[in-house]
């Protein structure tokens, strides 16, 4: 196994293991929280978080992308340089932090009258102590500290899940305020694992030195707002649009749900750029093209397998899990996670994108995307309410991940056959859901079999590479061999 290989394999094997935590932690959530408030009252804590998450992208600046692309450069050429931009964008993220609190004082009823007061206090205060801690979280990131990066995401409801459960029967004020000391535990932990990064001396703000980078940042930044629109917007206008917290629960549920699986593959796509970048520098283009072609490939089987599986299982595992009152969650799932082999391509386009340092295929992409959004949310919500947001967010990010797909198909290098091969395949495998959907048993081990018979069937078509292979052993604990 080459180094770069052995280096991966090692950030998948970190990532796997925060990624069974955020599983289990999701998981937890979904079967206690929803049924232990209630429709309303959960849908009242999905739409105070949902807020919240918006308004983390205030302050994000294209960090990541700027972390991850420059930080290992400057680390290795001007290592004082490295801390500086480390403490600028600290202090950047301290400023934006502070109003938060009052600005949502004043939105937060408009948006529902059950907001005003202190869970609109709450949802700035933990909006900007998570501001605040992404700092120290890209840092990780861009060192290749990949176990604790996806320590930021992948714990998030799993400590959380005690803390409301804590003060639930307080009410919404409680509930924010317990999950304002969930965002404080995770800022602490990022300062103590990036304290001699933190030099008071880099944190005061020189315009001079951190505008190359802040420009950089823009094009990211603006992307990375607009993602979050796309995805998280859709639980605040179910909220304006039918003014039932109910279905605001059930588009939330999903959305858990959704997001369970698409963090895994955002960041699984994500822990490639710092070495990705590495063959960019070293004018390595053949070994950054092989490496997009099987990630895309291989991503895009495996979302199509996750797709195959929860259509055999959602009609049955969200009633069961969530109990009755809940059933509509079951629908609004199965229609939005048809969105998720479209995130495979938008993982890898955001990857790519990073790579050349441009953010503008990702922009116009996005744009298209937002205006499918928007363009048929008022209509399918008002008419068939979450379920409508569902097919409203789906359609978007399917344009988004088809215009992105155009603009950076000759950086992939694919074998168009192959991947037009590999949804083609999956169909089949769909179609016999509604054969084995009504019992319990058979649908889950049909969805086990089936998914797995599908990935089977694209290697041994040939539709999949087998260079991501050699990185299993590793995974499970077994040294490579080199």
């Amino acid at each position: 196994m080459t180094s770069d290989a052995r280096e991966m394999s090692r950030s998948l094997s970190l990532i796997s293991i925060n990624k069974g935590i955020q599983v289990i932690g999701g998981m937890l959530w979904a079967l206690i929280v929803p049924r232990w408030l209630g429709p309303d009252a959960y849908g009242q804590l999905a739409l105070a978080m949902s807020i919240s998450l918006l308004l983390w992208w205030v302050g994000d600046f294209g960090g990541l992308e700027i972390f991850g692309r420059y930080i290992p450069r400057l680390q290795e050429r001007d290592p004082n340089s490295a801390r500086k931009l480390v403490g600028q964008f600290f202090s950047l993220r301290v400023l934006v932090a502070l109003p938060l609190p009052f600005l949502m004082l004043a939105i937060g009823p408009l948006i529902a009258p059950y907001l005003a007061g202190w869970p609109s206090f709450f949802i700035g205060v933990a909006a900007g102590i998570h501001i605040i801690s992404w700092t120290s979280y890209h840092l990780l990131y861009a060192r290749k500290e990949m176990g604790k990066w996806s320590v930021e995401l992948s714990w998030r409801l799993f400590t959380q899940l005690p803390l409301i459960l804590l003060v639930g029967a307080y009410g919404l004020g409680a509930q924010m305020a317990s999950y304002s000391l969930n965002e404080l535990l995770f800022l602490i932990l990022a300062i103590v694992w990036t304290r001699t990064w933190l030099r008071r001396k880099d944190m005061r703000i020189d315009r001079k030195f951190v505008s190359p980078y802040f420009r950089f940042g823009l094009g990211f930044w603006a992307t990375n707002i607009g993602i979050i629109i796309l995805f998280r917007s859709g639980t605040i206008l179910v909220q304006l649009l039918t003014g039932n917290p109910a279905q605001v629960s059930y588009f939330d549920l999903a959305l858990v749900v959704f997001f369970l699986v698409q963090t895994i593959i955002d960041q699984l796509m994500r822990s490639f750029l710092p070495t990705v970048s590495e063959f960019k520098e070293g004018g390595q283009h053949e070994r950054v093209g092989v490496w997009l072609q099987a990630v895309t490939q291989w991503g895009a089987a495996l979302a199509i397998a996750a797709v195959i599986g929860v259509q055999y299982t959602a009609v049955w595992i969200m009633p069961f899990i969530l109990g009755a009152d809940f059933q509509e969650a079951a629908m609004v799932l199965r229609v939005m996670l048809l969105a998720l082999p479209a995130l495979v391509v938008v993982g890898v386009g955001t990857l790519a994108t990073a790579v050349h340092e441009s953010a503008r295929a990702k922009l116009i992409a996005l744009a298209a995307g937002i205006a499918v959004f928007y363009g048929s949310s008022y209509f399918l919500i008002e008419s068939i309410g979450a379920i409508g947001a569902a097919w409203a967010l789906t359609s978007g990010l399917t344009v988004y991940a088809l215009v992105l797909f155009a603009q950076i198909r000759n950086d992939l290098q694919l074998r168009w056959p192959a991947l037009l091969g590999l949804f083609a395949l999956g169909f089949p495998f769909v179609l016999l859901q509604p054969f084995v959907a009504d019992h319990r048993v058979l649908a889950f081990g049909s969805a086990i079999v089936a998914a797995l018979l599908y990935l089977l069937a694209g290697y041994l078509l040939k539709l999949l590479p087998p260079t991501p292979l050699q990185l299993i052993p590793h995974l499970v604990g077994r040294p490579p061999k080199t």
